[in-house]
């Protein structure tokens, strides 16, 4: 598969895509080509149609930009096509993160003085990864939180925590000190290393 410079205005989304992009993450999109350069080529059909990129193709839009790296598959069936832009996005989701080699690798950068933005984390997540010393305030905001009883709870019992809005979801991980994401499945409290006998796993 070659990869060629194809007009933007050329390029036609998938009308049935099931993905959808926040203003939030085509602007992170359109920061990070900006800084690193469009180095994953837009996926189209043999008609234009974007099988995977949507979210690049906002992006350059956004940042008025007259052509783009492409690569033309044409020996998809139209279901292959259907599927691909599924899994295109639902494998991606499906990797984990090596927290200890993260957390290094993100101080090592804000050591050096790299714009950490362009990773695109939130800032609550950023915090304990890039000063150790962060203390976070596990009551802030959690006024609304019910009661927690440990005696009726047995060791290592599974709860599921469900949020209102994003704002909750960030108060969270103030509250138990660790980084999560929309791909975070599921945390032991206090963390792995240190469980003992009434650590909670939250999912």
């Amino acid at each position: 598969m070659n990869v060629v410079e194809n007009k933007l205005n050329e390029l036609l989304p998938y009308k049935n895509n099931p993905r959808k992009h926040t203003d939030k993450q085509v602007l992170q999109i359109a920061e990070s080509i900006s800084e690193f350069g469009f180095v994953n080529p837009i996926l189209v059909d043999e008609k234009n149609m974007i099988l995977a990129g949507h979210g690049r193709y906002l992006a350059a839009q956004k940042l008025e930009m007259e052509t783009v790296p492409v690569v033309v598959i044409d020996t998809l069936s139209e279901d292959q096509k259907t599927a691909l832009v599924i899994a295109d996005n639902k494998i991606a989701m499906n990797s984990t993160w090596d927290e200890n080699l993260l957390w290094e690798q993100i101080r090592q950068l804000n050591d050096k003085g790299f714009n950490l933005d362009l990773l695109a984390f939130d800032e609550m997540e950023i915090l304990p990864m890039t000063d150790p010393n962060t203390v976070l305030d596990p009551l802030a905001e959690w006024e609304d939180m019910p009661e927690y009883n440990q005696e009726d709870l047995l060791a290592y019992k599974t709860v599921y925590v469900h949020f209102k809005n994003e704002e909750d979801f960030k108060n969270f991980q103030q509250f138990i000190g660790q980084p999560m994401t929309d791909k975070t499945k599921s945390i032991w409290y206090p963390k792995q290393e240190d469980m003992n006998t009434e650590s909670k796993r939250y999912e």
